[in-house]
């Protein structure tokens, strides 16, 4: 079972960049499969920038979806993610280091 993990973000580059962070430091899932998709929702800060150092650091690849609003960018996030299970959480959220394997 793959696990994805969808966040969707604007202009909140230094949030998203702890949310990646915390989303590091969690146990990996049993399975070993894991992907993380950041949807930047036409961002105007270095959230692009921030996406980049992470991509060296866990298996998360950029979506970018020009339309503004969140419905915009969860859509763009569903359409992309290749897991057998969606996991979300916003840009803000610092989740706890079992949080993935919870869901296994």
């Amino acid at each position: 079972m793959k696990i994805s993990i969808a966040i969707c973000t604007w202009n909140r580059s230094a949030l998203l960049a702890k949310c990646l962070e915390h989303i590091e430091a969690c146990r990996p899932p049993a399975c070993g499969e894991l992907e993380v998709v950041v949807v930047n929702n036409n961002c105007t800060d270095d959230t692009d920038r921030v996406i980049e150092a992470f991509s060296r650091r866990l298996p998360l690849r950029r979506v970018f979806e020009p339309r503004p609003g969140v419905a915009n960018a969860r859509n763009a996030a569903v359409d992309a993610v290749r897991g057998d299970c969606l996991l979300w959480t916003d840009d803000d959220v610092r989740v706890d280091r079992d949080w993935i394997v919870e869901y296994e």
